[in-house]
């Protein structure tokens, strides 16, 4: 299914503000025709005007949407790839795992989003292909990464 940058860039700003809301230095998100090329000259931040190098069979390529974060002044950060093969729940999942990554590294392990009643923040799981936040305790399941109505 064809994902568009702007709802993958609306799926990141609601994850990022269940992850406390940090501050966003570069939040950088691209359709691509191949999420697997390799980057090049992309300078500290990367943006629309990267250069790509693709040397795969053309039943290889796989379109679908690059996102970049970076929660420091410096621009560092990281990002990842988010195939158009795959299922929206295993995207949703991707990105949300890859932004609360980079917030632990940015705050130095803050526990985000928070866990009721234990010290360890919650994690992305899938729940009957519903991603959710998750106790990686019990399995419990707090609430979905998108609330319902969420734009696809």
């Amino acid at each position: 299914m064809k994902r568009s940058a702007d709802t993958v860039r609306k799926w990141s700003e609601i994850i990022l503000g269940q992850l406390g809301n940090p501050r966003v230095f570069a939040l950088n998100v691209d359709e691509v025709d191949d999420v697997n090329a390799l980057i090049l000259d992309s300078g500290t931040v990367p943006g629309p005007t990267l250069r790509t190098l693709s040397e795969k069979a053309p039943e290889d390529i796989r379109s679908g949407v690059r996102t970049f974060v970076s929660l420091h002044p410096s621009g560092c950060g990281s990002g990842v790839r988010l195939p158009d093969s795959l299922p929206e729940h295993q995207v949703v999942l991707m990105l949300a795992e890859q932004l609360q990554e980079e917030v632990w590294e940015s705050t130095g392990g803050e526990p985000v989003p928070a866990c009721p009643g234990h010290q360890h923040p919650a994690k992305a799981d899938s729940a009957n292909e519903v991603p959710s936040w998750v106790c990686p305790r019990d399995g419990h399941v707090l609430r979905p990464i998108l609330p319902a109505g969420t734009p696809e």
